[in-house]
């Protein structure tokens, strides 16, 4: 189906966060899990009461739509009193307090998800809205005024990230409920915001970056940057995943910057042990940017080392040395994040601030176990899937609720569901599934980043194709440089029929991650196969192939393409390479989960001209 088919209608939109749930988690993420399952309930029973319904729920976001825009704004209203009511006996510091943002607009229907501008606008408008207060639009506004007991102050028009026009901003007036918004105008908020982050930034630059007065500069409008492998110092080879993991985690917080695009972590392992000027690794990348480093463990202490360069100009910008307890890496990994952000002169949103922050371990115990499990699980054979599957049962026990060994379990029970190491595969699956969904609650979101990767690759197997497009778009919006997720749902969207939206999410994870596996290099090859562009389909499976060249679907791919551009001799060879990879090959049953009989037809077209 193409994007001009795709379902469209006018809805009420409303958008809530929980303000400062980062603070809140550190301070007591028991508690805050605690109260947030409980407002949650809140507005489920009020969405449910104003005819509304809930469409997704990550962290501790909410997004709802309603039939009417009168409902929308007497369910947050509703909302709002309740939730003031149950902090009135809470110490501040442990208030919940949820903005809430409301629009009508148009949105894309896909499955049970909503999508475009509306939802866009609505985020926005709960960004820029007081602690326990509601903002809408001025198209929300003209269908309620004079329809709710309730009154609006006019904030003006606003400025906001990735919308074209102003946006009218109304904060709805709750004052006579004990509730009382600023009168200040909005400008002058977000000047005061402007100015915190200001005065942040200088004194960290104040803390002896004075290289980095020479020489930053605002990014381009997607500043490229590479994280090459942290060296490992602790004079233990066997330590060698705690490195990496470092260098990992650093280059996930990193992604989640929608500014900045990062190259995957596997695409920058070629550079492990080597020493090589930032000039080289950033031409071999294609980035401007490279972060280096070294991690040191000794008698309990972490030491960890850290340089940002430009490599486009072959200086240093930045460096830093970090050492606390082993404990501490979690903090000196936010702190290497921020900074590098900031050497950059990275403008970060409010969400983006709420991201970066990694989420502690209850246990370094269990932090280790997970980095442990992670080194395994790609290795992708069954005792090592065994292995790590161990390890991070270990790292449960110890840590209940810790997301990111959720996230990794979920990625290990999916894997031996799909290779069949286990009895009964569809348990496997319902395991893998359980698992990234209890990732997604606990509200880290680097775990639900992975999180929802997984359910995207569950929902693809079992042929979900709705459902896994969500989920692949979900891991996007939390890391926009998640290479993955980008041939997850270039994937997905070959599947549907989609076929240029496949090739520009596949390409993009290409650009991320130019290391091509057996699924990217797939369906790369094959949605350029459906475009008719045959010798770029060809390029793409010679290159997957060099790399991994016993994997007979990309190969039959090749074939059908060097037979539709008439070259019949390679066409044969490439078809007896499908045979021996493949004697049970057969060319009916390839491409059935293309939905569309004509990329059915065409593809069946050029298997059977290569004589498959």
């Amino acid at each position: 189906m193409s994007q001009t088919d795709t379902p469209r209608r006018l809805t009420a939109i409303l958008a809530a966060d929980v303000v400062g749930y980062s603070r809140l988690m550190q301070n007591d993420d028991r508690a805050t899990l605690r109260d947030l399952t409980e407002r949650r309930a809140v507005f489920a029973a009020e969405v449910a009461a104003q005819r509304g319904r809930i469409v997704n729920a990550p962290g501790d976001a909410i997004l709802a739509e309603f039939p009417s825009v009168v409902d929308a704004v007497e369910c947050a209203a509703r909302v709002q009193r309740e939730l003031a009511a149950r902090n009135a006996g809470v110490p501040e510091a442990r208030r919940m307090q949820f903005r809430i943002g409301i629009n009508l607009g148009d949105v894309l229907v896909e499955g049970e998800g909503i999508f475009g501008d509306g939802v866009n606008i609505a985020a926005r408008l709960e960004s820029l809205c007081d602690p326990g207060g509601v903002n809408v639009s001025a198209s929300a506004c003209e269908q309620v005024r004079g329809r709710l007991a309730y009154e609006f102050i006019d904030r003006g028009e606003q400025r906001v990230k990735n919308i074209a026009r102003p946006v009218r901003v109304y904060a709805l007036d709750l004052s006579a409920h004990g509730i009382l918004p600023r009168k200040k105008p909005l400008l002058d908020r977000r000047r005061a915001i402007l100015a915190s982050i200001a005065v942040v930034v200088i004194v960290a630059v104040l803390g002896g970056m004075e290289t980095l007065k020479r020489n930053r500069k605002a990014p381009d409008a997607a500043a490229t940057i590479a994280v090459l492998p942290f060296a490992n110092q602790s004079g233990d080879a066997a330590r060698e995943y705690f490195s990496d993991g470092i260098t990992e985690d650093i280059t996930n917080a990193l992604g989640r910057f929608s500014t900045l695009r990062v190259i995957a972590a596997g695409a920058a392992l070629g550079y492990k042990g080597r020493k090589v000027a930032s000039e080289e690794a950033g031409r071999e990348l294609g980035v401007r940017y490279i972060v280096q480093g070294s991690v040191r463990e000794a008698g309990g202490r972490l030491r960890v080392g850290v340089e940002l360069s430009d490599a486009a100009k072959g200086t240093l910008l930045w460096s830093e040395r970090y050492e606390g307890e082993g404990k501490d890496v979690f903090e000196i990994q936010d702190r290497i994040v921020r900074n590098v952000a900031g050497a950059l002169a990275v403008k970060l949103t409010t969400l983006e601030q709420r991201r970066v922050t990694v989420k502690p371990a209850e246990s370094m115990e269990a932090y280790d176990l997970v980095l442990r499990a992670r080194e395994l699980l790609p290795r992708g054979d069954r005792r090592s899937n065994r292995e790590a599957r161990g390890l991070l049962a270990r790292a449960l026990q110890l840590a209940p609720g810790y997301g990111e060994a959720y996230a990794a379990l979920a990625e290990g029970e999916f894997q031996r569901a799909v290779f069949g190491w286990m009895e009964d595969p569809q348990e496997g699956l319902r395991r893998s599934e359980a698992a990234a969904q209890q990732a997604i609650v606990l509200a880290d979101p680097g775990a639900a980043a992975r999180a929802h990767g997984v359910l995207g690759s569950v929902y693809t197997f079992t042929l979900r194709y709705d459902e896994a497009l969500v989920e692949a778009d979900r891991a996007i919006e939390l890391n926009g440089s998640d290479a993955l997720a980008y041939g997850l749902r270039g994937g997905v969207l070959l599947w549907i029929g989609r076929i240029d939206e496949s090739v520009a999410a596949s390409e993009q994870a290409q650009r991320l991650d130019p290391r091509f596996s057996r699924e990217s290099g797939f369906s790369l090859a094959l949605a350029y196969y459906l475009q008719r562009r045959y010798r770029e389909a060809v390029q793409t499976a010679d290159a997957t192939l060099r790399g991994l060249p016993d994997v007979s679907f990309v190969q039959a791919v090749r074939a059908a393409a060097l037979a539709q551009l008439g070259q019949a001799d390679e066409a044969r060879q490439a078809a007896a390479q499908v045979r021996r990879l493949d004697p049970f090959f057969k060319r009916e049953l390839f491409g059935k989960r293309l939905v569309s009989p004509a990329h059915q037809k065409h593809l069946q077209e050029g298997l059977q001209k290569a004589g498959l």
